[in-house]
């Protein structure tokens, strides 16, 4: 089967969810991005008017960066049963980038 980058383009989203997915994956043209596709899993949800449309943000989340957001849920997701190179691999993810 061929894979092609419209089938994880983050704008063909559409209304095909009826309950909201555990990951999402997309694939990018960024220059630094390559020929990858990216996966990302639900860590967390807010109101809309708890996170700020434009930073993507919640109050407490105010000045720092992404990768300070992000390190701040390695914890939680450690604490579920994973398999060992899974948390080898997200604990990569966190230290290089």
């Amino acid at each position: 089967m061929t894979v092609t980058k419209s089938d994880f383009d983050p704008k063909c989203f559409g209304s095909q969810y009826q309950d909201p997915p555990d990951t999402l994956h997309f694939q990018f043209d960024g220059v630094r991005c390559d020929n990858y596709v990216y996966r990302y899993v639900l860590v967390d949800k807010f109101r809309p008017n708890k996170i700020d449309s434009r930073s993507k943000k919640t109050e407490e989340e105010l000045g720092k960066s992404g990768k300070e957001i992000a390190n701040g849920y390695l914890p939680l997701v450690l604490k579920q049963e994973t398999k060992p190179g899974l948390i080898d691999k997200i604990k990569k993810i966190f230290s290089n980038g």
